[in-house]
């Protein structure tokens, strides 16, 4: 049996595409805790906020992916 064809698939590409960006960045994280003064952005604050501000759309497309794949 074959998959059906996805209904938004844009929205499944950006959430590929997000989610790429979050093992980019956990990878960056492991990289900045064993060379602290390489890859450092201004401030600490900064850094967080992008990394959770990264995570929480990552997971909040996977959420939405998934719900459209229920709803199908």
């Amino acid at each position: 049996m074959s998959e059906p064809e996805p209904r938004f698939p844009w929205l499944e590409r950006l959430t590929a595409a997000v989610l790429l960006l979050v093992v980019l960045a956990l990878g960056w994280i492991v990289l900045a805790a064993y060379q602290p003064t390489w890859a450092r952005l201004a401030t600490v604050e900064l850094e967080v906020v992008l990394v959770l501000s990264l995570l929480t759309v990552g997971l909040g497309l996977v959420s939405v992916v998934a719900l459209l794949h229920t709803r199908g």
